[in-house]
């Protein structure tokens, strides 16, 4: 396997080959002889699109006993699919169909020239159609669960094209216009044929009210779901699909289920969430985790709000847990500046039982034409405690200057810390990688040399990089990056020098990762994938130095699940902190799970 981690395999008009990772976790389960063949026939918002996680996708992971077919071809009208029903459907002899169509048989053309006035199919058409489907796959034998349309939302390009009636620009409601006919006619074939419907239109709405934000957020374009619409369709047809299953067995079982973290976040089914609680819309920034001397685990972060509050007002917290992540003991205030705000921190624990927290001594960023202006201030500091965490030292500068988050800390085998972090430089304004490192134990610091990849802009250039120490005494850097994917950079003097940065191959959007060298000698990885952006965290391990990776977990998603940190609790059992950014980085929330490390 190259490093370069697996993307998501292609899937089209036929049987999702692979059964996820995951499913083995339940392997006790005895499934029937056959898989049970699940068709989902519609258009684009059911067709594979791009690197969403389409609805069909998640029901292959989260059903038992299942093969899952996604039968949706994008612009389908019903009249088209009546003509690739034979060949597309009925032909894989499916046992239970899934039908969604109806907003392109009710879009009405308006701009093209001249104008269209009716829709591309006549509402009286489009129920003859779904009642030809339902009725001929009822007579087949096959379940059936009808879909209505998930409601449309403007966008500037979509003003362009149908901004004149029968539509209504100036209500956000307008562009439904004749699609909310088509969802009524859809309930009603599902109640003639006496089978399930989902209003996905009501859930939309249902699930905007619920989380308070607006219906756009679960759409991609204005047209198409995006991942947590995708999530939210998939969830109401599991429950559907297991309650036909025990009103009419077919033979599907239930598979394992991503679980809610919060408000906004979903964690793999086989981790175990193990967040810290807080009230209210407190912020936690910083999610690093360092082992005590008893075995117990110390979270530390920033609260109670972001970076942009008065000076002195934010201070470093830590919480201890002595039961695994269960219950959290009451917060503890370690660090505090009264000219600034210390904000984002990190942990690390020595050979010899010091804690160390990296924090960013934040107070103003200013940038103006190519350059960040003289203003521009984020310092790093440091603090430490020799009695697990009772009591600290007086916070100590190490690095002056504009610095983004302090990405972890190691301590090499011959007792040097390195603190990696980047900051600005000018003409063009850019970011640049490197390291603090103290030879005695935190009471002193020196620089090690700059990685500077190039680019312009606040944040181009080498971000926020990580640390690894390899077995041959080198240290890897693992570096952010605007490009794609990490770049790598090495240093065989103890951080003084480093290689020239290249890119490694590791797919990564503009995000952090984090690594960690694990008891069995393995390197553990958390990043999030480029494929999903910040929306996906993933773990994989390496048993040859990072040349090559075990086929990514997801282990977290959301609207934003990014910056994480991951640590060893006991041997192959991972704790892994991460941010919660539904909201933007003024109101971040730092959560942690537990997973057994892949193999």
């Amino acid at each position: 396997m190259s490093k370069r981690p697996l993307l998501s395999p292609t899937r089209h008009l036929t049987a999702f080959a692979a059964a996820v990772l995951t499913s083995a976790l339940f392997s006790s389960a005895s499934p029937a002889a056959e898989p049970v063949t699940v068709v989902a026939f519609g258009d684009s918002t059911t067709a594979p699109r791009g690197n969403l996680t389409v609805y069909s996708a998640i029901l292959q992971e989260e059903l038992r006993n299942v093969n899952v077919i996604n039968a949706g071809i994008g612009g389908n009208t019903t009249e088209m699919a009546r003509k690739r029903f034979e060949k597309d459907v009925l032909a894989y002899k499916p046992k239970l169909v899934v039908l969604q169509f109806g907003i392109n048989d009710a879009a009405v053309d308006v701009w093209k020239t001249p104008p269209a006035t009716e829709p591309r199919v006549k509402l009286e058409r489009y129920t003859e159609n779904l009642n030809h489907f339902v009725k001929t796959l009822k007579d087949s034998g096959a379940q059936v669960i009808v879909m209505g349309p998930n409601p449309l939302r403007w966008t500037d390009q979509l003003k362009k094209m149908y901004g004149k009636p029968p539509y209504d620009p100036g209500n956000a409601d307008g562009f439904n216009g004749p699609l909310v006919k088509y969802n009524e006619a859809a309930a009603k074939v599902a109640q003639a044929h006496e089978i399930r419907f989902i209003d996905t239109q009501l859930a939309y709405r249902d699930k905007a009210q619920e989380e308070k934000l607006e219906i756009d957020k679960l759409l991609l374009d204005g047209m198409h779901p995006n991942d947590e619409g995708h999530r939210l369709v998939a969830r109401l047809l599991r429950e559907r699909i297991l309650a036909t299953e025990k009103a009419a067995p077919l033979g599907i079982q239930p598979g394992p289920v991503w679980k809610s973290s919060g408000e906004t976040v979903e964690i793999g089914p086989e981790c175990t969430d193990i967040s810290l609680d807080a009230a209210g819309d407190k912020v936690l920034l910083g999610c690093g985790l360092t082992k005590l001397s008893d075995g117990s685990m110390m979270a530390v972060y920033s609260t109670p709000s972001s970076y942009y509050a008065k000076a002195g007002q934010t201070w470093i917290a830590a919480r201890v847990t002595k039961d695994g992540g269960k219950t959290w003991s009451t917060e503890q205030e370690i660090a505090r500046n009264a000219d600034c705000q210390a904000s984002h921190p990190s942990v690390l624990r020595t050979k010899d039982g010091t804690l160390h927290i990296f924090y960013l001594a934040f107070k103003t960023w200013k940038w103006k034409d190519l350059n960040p202006t003289p203003e521009a201030q984020s310092d790093v500091y440091t603090a430490r405690s020799t009695d697990d965490g009772k009591t600290w030292t007086t916070p100590q500068p190490i690095f002056d200057g504009y610095s983004g988050a302090t990405n972890g800390a190691i301590e090499t085998k011959d007792g040097k810390i390195m603190v990696p972090y980047s900051h600005y430089v000018n003409d063009p304004g850019r970011l640049v990688s490197r390291v603090s490192i103290s030879a005695d134990g935190g009471k002193t610091w020196t620089l090690g040399a700059p990685i500077d990849i190039g680019g312009a802009g606040d944040h181009e250039g080498a971000l926020e990089p990580g640390l690894l120490e390899l077995k041959d005494g080198r240290v890897w850097m693992l570096i952010r990056t605007t490009r794609g994917q990490f770049w790598d950079s090495y240093s065989a003097d103890g951080g003084a020098t480093w290689t020239p940065a290249k890119a490694g191959g590791i797919e990564a959007p503009s995000a952090p990762g984090h690594m960690t060298r694990l008891s069995d000698d393995r390197i553990a990885l958390v990043w999030n994938k480029k494929a999903k952006n910040r929306r996906e965290l993933y773990v994989a391990v390496s048993a040859d130095e990072g040349s090559t990776w075990s086929p990514p977990v997801a282990v977290a998603r959301g609207k934003s699940t990014t910056y994480p940190f991951i640590i060893e609790g006991s041997p192959g059992e991972l704790w892994i902190g991460y941010h919660d950014v539904p909201k933007g980085w003024n109101f971040p929330r730092a959560r942690h799970l537990k997973i057994q490390a892949p193999k």
